[in-house]
């Protein structure tokens, strides 16, 4: 008989594995992928087209189904509970808002499983047309298979990428919660106490710390270097000071703007400060395949307002780049000494500005871009390390530091076993370093990070006081997602801050992880933005003394 546009009714497993073979070879280019994309498109538009009503009544019942398994089935809903940092809690129901799903703020305290949670909380339920999706998106990722292999993430839980506290409810009474519905997040800026000798601004963890003080540049800032309380204001370590009178209107207004809390001080803090001093950026891209990557680390920036220049090979291998940077940030890429000395290739590959196709060279040109860096550029990322530039480097590009021995106690050699799988996880690490700039705003040791299988970094037992922080490993440290022979990074160093350079005047902070991917794991953004924040505050740096009470033009920076 003719089509009728039904299917066959397959069941629904989100953790479905990728339907080939084990131990089978199969060859997936780039051409597949976009065959494979745009099968999907031209099908779903010619179904749409032959049985449009289908696809209408479908819509309809998978919205009903929806909202009855709300009803019946647990979890019934979620709770984003008001915490100490809220401009996470607003951008997680940014990102549930554009995918439709219905939030709710609660209009008074409620409780729920013994748990009381003050208005102002964020409340998702399940009884309604994206509550299957609100499922997917806030629960965790537990394979009912170890053995299955996955295409692409395996966990993706938003709440533990934000480092947000996200409450799961098998609670009906969720469902009678009083609350209305918003269009977005709200950001809530708040201005306590009525001191007249300036204004702190309290580091909870907010992303949003780095765009208020690039936002603010030419304001004079310090930095405290241990919690304080202040008035009902808890002051962690890193937050802000402002005393500069003629400043306070417009810091006031990026403090209600940026949703950060403030309060007005009577008399400048007695405790260790140092300049929060705003950094000249690079952002360094190799021309291989990992631009993508790049490409997330330069959105992130730009969307939080911070400057930089991109740079390429041509650039470093020009040199003198401590005279006009003082941080250079290295995306993960690769950057292995075999990568770094490639030759060119027989046939160059331009990348030129044209005016026929307006957007090539944009953003940088090369009239060849095969081939590495080559000695020149590693003698030029030499020379800026020890004029005392800071390096942060991220996921494989961190292997560059090892290698080329710009971070002599850390070798990045490290690789996992041939039965090791981690398709990207969510795992849990310590910080073992709570006091150091780089965790300014973080107030739990334990906190979960996402795993990109980057090296595996060891440091000698003479300098482990360089690791700021390490993997939990283990099975019971996956949070989300899978992962086969997680005791294979068991106290392995995520993060690591040592001297940097041949004379260890500069610094280099290594990140095995990617604390910024793809904009999902807003949770480890801080350590990069804190990194850049405080590039010339690092304790213990050689030729620098720890935060104290001076001026930089009394350090003579």
């Amino acid at each position: 008989g003719p089509p009728t546009g039904r299917g066959g009714g397959q069941p629904r497993e989100w953790y479905r594995g990728i339907p080939v073979p084990p131990n089978a070879a199969a060859n997936f280019s780039r051409r597949n992928n976009t065959n494979y994309m745009q099968t999907g498109v031209l099908t779903a538009l010619q179904l749409t087209s032959m049985f449009p009503n289908l696809v209408v009544e479908n819509f309809y019942r998978k919205t009903q189904n929806s909202i009855d398994a709300g009803h019946h089935e647990p979890p019934f809903g979620y709770v984003i509970p008001v915490q100490r940092d809220m401009t996470r809690v607003a951008t997680l129901v940014d990102i549930l808002r554009v995918q439709r799903v219905e939030v709710g703020e609660a209009t008074r305290e409620f409780k729920i499983e013994d748990t009381t949670y003050p208005a102002g909380s964020y409340v998702v339920k399940r009884n309604q047309p994206y509550g299957r999706l609100a499922k997917n998106l806030l629960e965790r990722q537990n394979y009912p298979d170890p053995n299955l292999r996955t295409y692409d993430d395996s966990g993706w839980t938003m709440g533990l990428a934000l480092n947000v506290e996200v409450k799961e409810i098998a609670d009906t009474a969720i469902l009678e919660v009083p609350a209305t519905l918003v269009d977005k997040g709200v950001l809530r800026g708040r201005v306590a106490g009525t001191g007249t000798a300036g204004l702190a601004v309290a580091h909870y963890g907010s992303n949003n710390m780095i765009a208020f003080r690039y936002r603010l540049r030419d304001v004079p800032m310090r930095v405290i270097g241990e919690a304080i309380k202040v008035g009902s204001v808890e002051l962690p370590a890193g937050s802000f000071v402002i005393t500069d009178a003629g400043s306070l209107p417009a810091v006031r207004d990026a403090v209600e703007e940026f949703g950060l809390t403030a309060v007005a001080l009577a008399a400048a803090p007695s405790v260790a400060m140092h300049d929060a001093d705003p950094p000249r950026i690079a952002i360094y891209s190799s021309w291989d395949r990992s631009t993508q990557e790049i490409g997330w680390v330069r959105f992130t920036f730009d969307t939080f307002g911070i400057p930089y220049d991109l740079i390429f090979k041509e650039r470093v291998r020009a040199g003198h780049l401590r005279e006009v940077y003082d941080v250079i940030v290295m995306p993960t890429q690769t950057l292995t000494r075999q990568s770094v000395f490639a030759a060119p290739a027989a046939r160059a590959v331009p990348y030129m500005k044209d005016p026929k196709y307006r957007f090539l060279g944009m953003y940088g040109e090369s009239p060849d871009i095969t081939g590495g860096m080559g000695g020149e550029g590693v003698d030029a990322f030499a020379k800026f390390l020890d004029g005392g530039g800071t390096l942060i480097t991220m996921g494989n590009a961190s292997r560059f530091p090892s290698d080329f021995g710009f971070a002599r106690s850390v070798d990045a050699s490290g690789t996992t076993s041939g039965d090791f799988y981690a398709p990207r996880p969510l795992v849990q690490a310590e910080i073992l370093r709570q006091d150091h700039p780089v965790f300014y705003g973080y107030a739990d040791v334990l906190i979960p990070v996402k795993y990109l299988g980057g090296p595996l970094l060891s440091v000698p037992e003479a300098d482990r006081g360089s690791v700021l922080g390490r993997y939990v490993g283990g099975d019971a440290g996956v949070l989300s997602g899978l992962m086969r022979g997680a005791d294979e990074i068991r106290d392995r160093p995520f993060a690591v801050d040592v001297p940097g350079g041949f004379s260890g005047r500069g610094r280099v902070i290594l990140f095995s992880t990617n604390p910024i991917y793809r904009w999902q794991n807003h949770g480890e953004f801080n350590m990069v933005f804190n990194a850049v924040l405080h590039w010339n505050d690092m304790p213990g740096a050689a030729g620098r003394p720890a935060p104290t009470t001076t001026t930089s033009a009394q350090r003579g920076q």
